[in-house]
């Protein structure tokens, strides 16, 4: 008997595709976890330290824990139109929306009010990835999917693109018998390591962060090296080369075309548009524009830094002046010096 029973149904209902929940343990890929940063691939997040002990052992949030509940939602830009001010400009599908960090962690609130109501004595805390839970352990743990070579979690009918969510319990949600986790479906496709530009995906399914476009437009507050920064094909904030290519996620991407194509619809003229807003406006300018997007992550002047990157790697001599600003800039200069360089060899 499925003891979410009672819930399945708001679960559907707000717009999540599956879930799972077991026992908390220590995490299954704990050692290649610590391996990881040890390989200092997490590159500046060193926030993915500090909460260590929290990621090891979930009781550390609250001693009463004993389950976690694992849910995904599709990336909702795949599933309705969004408001999303930058049509041009090359954005993360999961981007493409309001911050998620918001509404999926209202969608699970919402969830943890019903549980309140079946289980007064008992706790339950939900949770986003801002909060530092091993999120894709205990998803693929909870049979949410097997770990691809991107590293991504991928589902055989859901692909991998969704965002994951948590909810931690005190209720008793173990197995009577263990599940074991889904198979690894990739067989011997190397699409996602083949096609990514700056080879930040590694054989042993892990991502360099130091090499990861993601990491460099959305994470990183430093400038790129500009050897790297010449990779980055156009991408603005965030890249989704490594899950749009697998073979898993054709079906979800056909099935949103129609949101699709009210997304990103690139053309020369939108594009140089769109750049010369992000360089020419203040950062309080900038920043309204974005405001409850996830961009505002970046800041203003790490959008500014990506909007010169894409400038130099599309070749778009029209924005020669607008680059020509930034020489002064005391943090930007050697990426506007770098982009005019790319701009004069055309």
């Amino acid at each position: 008997m499925n003891p979410l029973a009672d819930v399945a149904d708001l679960i559907t209902e707000l717009g999540f595709s599956h879930y799972g929940y077991s026992a908390i343990t220590t995490p299954l890929s704990w050692d290649r976890y610590i391996q990881w940063i040890e390989n200092n691939f997490h590159g500046e997040m060193d926030y993915l330290k500090r909460h260590l002990e929290i990621k090891r052992d979930l009781k550390n949030i609250q001693s009463s824990a004993t389950s976690i509940i694992s849910l995904a939602h599709p990336y909702r830009a795949l599933q309705e139109p969004t408001s999303f001010p930058l049509k041009h400009l090359k954005t993360a599908l999961y981007a493409q929306d309001s911050d998620y960090h918001f509404w999926l962690r209202q969608k699970l609130e919402s969830i943890v009010a019903r549980l309140n109501e079946l289980h007064p004595n008992d706790f339950f805390m939900a949770s986003t990835d801002s909060f530092p839970i091993m999120e894709r352990d205990f998803s693929y743990q909870n049979r949410l999917g097997w770990i691809g070579r991107n590293s991504c979690l991928i589902h055989p009918k859901e692909g991998s693109l969704f965002l994951l969510g948590n909810i931690v319990t005190s209720v008793d949600l173990s197995q009577s018998e263990a599940l074991d986790p889904l198979p690894d479906f990739c067989g011997k496709c190397t699409r996602c390591i083949d096609e990514c530009p700056t080879s930040a995906i590694g054989n042993d399914k892990t991502i360099n962060a130091k090499k990861c476009i993601s990491y460099w437009t959305i994470e990183s507050k430093a400038n790129p090296p500009l050897e790297l920064a010449s990779k980055f094909k156009g991408l603005f904030f965030g890249c989704d080369i490594c899950q749009t290519v697998c073979p898993w996620n054709q079906k979800i991407l056909k099935r949103s075309e129609p949101y699709q194509n009210q997304l990103i619809q690139s053309n020369e003229e939108g594009l140089v548009s769109e750049l010369r807003l992000v360089l020419n406006s203040s950062g309080k300018q900038l920043l309204k524009l974005l405001n409850g997007t996830p961009l505002v992550r970046s800041g203003q002047r790490g959008l500014k830094r990506n909007a010169l990157i894409v400038i130099a790697n599309l070749k778009l001599q029209t924005l020669a002046d607008d680059v020509r600003l930034y020489l002064e800039h005391e943090e930007l200069k050697e990426i506007a010096k770098w982009c005019l360089n790319e701009l004069s060899d055309t």
